[in-house]
């Protein structure tokens, strides 16, 4: 589990936020911003509200921005910026409403989608345009931060298969298994010739299928390196069985 460079794409990530279950933020011509907004995303990217029946965006078809941030998983864990969807919303009815509405249950199985048809309205949002943006936490987006997807390659992107249990899972790890994860670690850190003081334990931030990102004391900062999942995961499976021999074994050094 050597130091990498891989991680995860721009439409990779951005198709991990996309088909997160992070609430979005939709703005669509003049009128007021519409936070809170529930969402999916079809196996294109098309991104997929929820809406009640009324709301402006089920009236007709509009262009429309939707922005979808990403949630650092713990208090320490570095951000991943948002990503902007810009696009023309129509809502959906009958047969393709059910359909969007039974692909967005399998991320967010909202009750509101048994409604389909009556007081739920399944806006559909086509991309034409896909950004990455800083977090808005950032004191001054600087000119030129905003970087374009290329739109195939957004579509031929899939999200990460991991995404949904990083929170959960780092928790866990952090709460209960800090006595056989810092150390391995730290192993894996050495092995690879990262010089580390005898006392210093790496600090684990973030998890994707590419690896882990963790953190190390670095004068008066820290520095951040990766340690990869060679080859990446396939799911979340393969992720519990890779880690199951580092936890509950006394040594194991292969992930």
């Amino acid at each position: 589990m050597p130091p990498s460079r891989m991680q995860p794409s721009r439409a990779e990530l951005a198709r991990t936020l996309v088909s997160s279950t992070t609430l979005a933020t939709v703005v669509a011509g003049d009128l007021p911003a519409v936070t809170g907004v529930r969402h999916g995303a079809d196996a294109d990217g098309r991104v997929l509200l929820i809406c009640h029946r009324g709301d402006p965006l089920t009236t007709g078809a509009r262009d429309v921005f939707v922005e979808i941030a990403d949630e650092p998983p713990l208090p320490f864990s570095p951000g991943w910026g948002r990503v902007r969807i810009g696009g023309r919303a129509i809502p959906l009815s009958g047969t393709a409403a059910r359909v969007a509405a039974d692909v967005v249950a399998t991320t967010l199985p909202d009750p509101d989608l048994l409604d389909i048809g009556h007081g739920t309205v399944i806006v559909e949002v086509v991309p034409s345009r896909v950004t990455l943006l800083p977090r808005r936490s950032e004191p001054h987006e600087a000119h030129g931060s905003e970087l374009v997807i290329d739109l195939a390659d957004y579509r031929d992107a899939g999200p990460d298969p991991v995404a949904p249990m990083e929170r959960p899972l780092l928790v866990d790890l952090v709460d209960h298994h800090g006595p056989q994860l810092y150390p391995f670690l730290r192993r894996q850190l050495v092995a690879s010739g990262v010089d580390l003081p005898a006392d210093c334990l790496p600090c684990l931030l973030r998890l994707d299928r590419y690896g882990m990102l963790v953190s190390v004391p670095d004068g008066d900062g820290t520095a951040c390196y990766r340690l990869c999942f060679t080859p990446p995961l396939d799911g979340q499976q393969d992720l519990l069985d890779r880690l199951h021999p580092v936890l509950f074994h006394d040594r194991c050094d292969h992930t």
